[in-house]
């Protein structure tokens, strides 16, 4: 062995892959009274959206003049019905500004106060629309299918379009932003955000009821969000 050389020193392993970034802790949620109430109506939202439609008598002919007939037909569970589905858009206006109190930094502070606004316009417009449904049920009752048609008809003048497309845009279409921006905040996880999507979707494959809970499950995001107000210490 040559004394004057040395014995190479043993390799040292390469260091790892960077790893994984660890969770942020972005600390506990400190929502005030009111968005506490507030998330009560994020929970209360879905559960009154689901009686409606688990109560929303069945369509049984086509077009305009079936779905009179078909609130025509059974008044007292119409207006359950109505009753459900419009306290349902009211509670989420509610539902939907408490969110806020969720924001705990930068993430989500552009995203979700417009997410939120946009779904408050929404539910307000679409509580609205549910008036019709009251005059449909009398209308059905006192006059012929053909003068309820012709009194609805004659009612929907074209303002009338912009506060019904304005209505769904903002509510439905709002839900789905609201969860993804929930998501963003790191109120929910991003797994369940794009159920947000599906709450009005599902009901419309016409399963009937088991339709009507699989569109409950889809407003997960909203009511843990909701339960997370409620129980924030």
């Amino acid at each position: 062995m040559d004394l004057f050389t040395s014995t190479p020193a043993p390799a040292v392993p390469a260091a790892p892959a960077a790893k994984k970034q660890k969770r942020i802790d972005l600390g506990p949620v400190r929502p005030n009274r009111l968005q506490r109430i507030g998330g009560a109506g994020l929970i209360a939202a879905p559960l009154l959206f689901t009686v409606g439609m688990l109560t929303s008598p069945q369509q049984t002919s086509p077009g305009t003049a079936g779905y009179i007939e078909s609130l025509a037909a059974d008044p007292a569970l119409s207006l359950v019905s109505a009753n459900a589905l419009h306290y349902g858009w009211v509670a989420l206006v509610f539902g939907t500004l408490a969110t806020l109190g969720l924001l705990r930094s930068r993430r989500g502070r552009i995203f979700l106060p417009i997410a939120a606004v946009m779904t408050a316009f929404g539910a307000v417009q679409m509580s609205g629309l549910l008036l019709s449904d009251w005059f449909l049920v009398s209308a059905g009752n006192v006059l012929s299918i053909e003068d309820a048609v012709l009194m609805d008809t004659v009612a929907k003048e074209w303002s009338v379009a912009i506060w019904q497309f304005s209505g769904m845009i903002g509510g439905l279409v709002g839900i789905a932003l609201l969860s993804l921006a929930l998501a963003r905040a790191k109120a929910v996880s991003w797994w369940i955000a794009p159920l947000g999507f599906l709450p009005w979707v599902v009901p419309a494959f016409g399963l009937g009821p088991v339709g009507a809970l699989l569109g409950f499950a889809c407003y997960a995001p909203l009511m843990i969000a909701g339960a997370r107000l409620v129980a924030a210490r």
